[in-house]
């Protein structure tokens, strides 16, 4: 039997009925027992007293990139799986820019095959189109019906518009749910920061605003035509934010999210031309980041998507201009959120910056996650406010260690991670 007994925590789960409640948390073979301000301690192997901590929803992230099969040198599904969990994380949805391409319904499988391996559920998201760079779609049918929860081309835009209108019509008959990546790849050719006075100051070639909210506004305006489910992933810029906005208004079916690390930082930061801080999409203006907490803030954004990136170390110890795009954030992600929002929106409470990465993920690939009630699976982040996050090569779960982050303090220090029966609690 295993069973724990969590001492003198608060429950921040809008869904529960002890929602801000403060007492002792039982869970006995991934179940939760019981809550009350004060259970004994006699009938759990496993006692934690998380005084000054809060309990909620473990995390649902909507994009992390996959190194396994083909870059296992940067991340393995197992270690994968125990950074996700390190980092509060129950649900990770995978992208298919593996090698080769996870693009067919064995490609499904496996993964979710390796997933049942582990103490997370790694969720497979299907290519859109072969060889995730082609005009010709994928089996799409067929990897849904296999266990793909969406469909993505991970970094790579479908420029095409025919390509695109093909894949929201075809997704439609089955309930599929497209992820665009917004960026206009012409627009994009030879640049590496977003366009402005600091790219000018660094004589480095911009990537204009417009190569992505071109792009966000057609795939609603494709999405509207099809009436049709689409997902913008890794929004960052205030205009992709206002035409978002208004296309909810108006009763479109679009969501979106955005990368943690474009809610932490501005451009500013690239002027040591640290590769790790090359990403796709950029770091972009304060201007952006505000709007892009504001999104957050009323509700025009969805969620916050770790977009997890593990790049050897051989790819980054370049000159900015020819280094890997990415950086690994799965572990941290959390923190660096609480680090954006004490920065740029003060204003923004812990239960709705939570919800980002709680329901409003689970909402968008319409899952059901249990909410923290007696009866329901143990599926539980501990988060301690008063403590910092240091990530550094000791703890450091993932095989890459590509991270601006690393040996820096961050705000707030995930303790405990249970899903089910597994349990993991994190070192300071």
């Amino acid at each position: 039997m295993s069973s724990y007994l969590l001492k003198n925590i608060q429950i921040n789960d809008p869904r529960s009925p002890y929602h801000l409640q403060v007492g002792d948390l039982g869970i006995k073979e991934g179940k939760i027992e019981a809550f009350s301000p004060s259970i004994p301690d006699f009938d759990y192997e496993q006692i934690f007293d998380f005084n000054g901590c809060f309990v909620s929803s473990a995390f649902v992230d909507l994009r992390c990139n996959s190194s396994d099969p083909g870059y296992e040198n940067r991340e393995t599904v197992q270690s994968l799986a125990d950074t996700a969990m390190s980092g509060g994380y129950a649900h990770v949805a995978v992208l298919p820019n593996c090698n080769p391409p996870r693009q067919t319904k064995s490609d499904i499988e496996s993964l979710i095959n390796l997933s049942s391996k582990t103490s997370i559920n790694l969720m497979p998201l299907g290519a859109i189109t072969e060889g995730l760079n082609s005009d010709d779609l994928a089996e799409m049918f067929d990897m849904k019906s296999h266990g793909a929860v969406a469909f993505s081309n991970g970094n790579n835009p479908i420029d095409n518009i025919g390509t695109m209108s093909r894949a929201l019509q075809y997704s439609k008959s089955f309930d599929g749910l497209m992820y665009s990546f917004c960026q206009q790849s012409e627009l994009a050719i030879g640049a590496y920061v977003t366009e402005g006075t600091v790219a000018v100051s660094l004589g480095l070639k911009g990537i204009p605003q417009m190569a992505e909210y071109l792009q966000v506004q057609r795939d609603i305006e494709l999405a509207d035509y099809h009436q049709t489910r689409i997902h913008l992933s890794k929004i960052s810029t205030e205009r992709s934010v206002e035409i978002i906005r208004q296309a909810k208004s108006q009763g479109i079916q679009v969501t979106c999210d955005v990368a943690v690390m474009n809610l932490v930082l501005t451009d500013e930061t690239i002027m040591d031309f640290d590769s790790n801080l090359k990403l796709t999409p950029p770091l972009r203006q304060a201007n952006d980041v505000k709007a892009l907490w504001e999104g957050l803030k009323d509700g025009t954004i969805d969620a916050i998507c770790s977009d997890h990136h593990p790049q050897e170390i051989e790819n980054k110890a370049l000159e900015f201009e020819y280094a890997s795009y990415g950086a690994i954030s799965l572990q941290i992600a959390f923190s660096l959120a609480v680090e954006g929002r004490n920065r740029f929106c003060p204003s923004m409470n812990d239960e709705d910056l939570i919800s980002k990465f709680t329901t409003g993920a689970a909402n968008v690939l319409k899952l059901n996650i249990p909410s923290i009630d007696e009866g329901q699976e143990a599926n539980l982040v501990v988060i301690n406010p008063h403590q910092q996050t240091i990530l550094n090569k000791r703890n450091n779960r993932s095989k890459s260690e590509n991270t601006y982050y690393m040996n820096k303090p961050l705000p707030y220090f995930i303790e405990a991670t249970i899903i089910g029966k597994n349990q993991l609690l994190n070192k300071r």
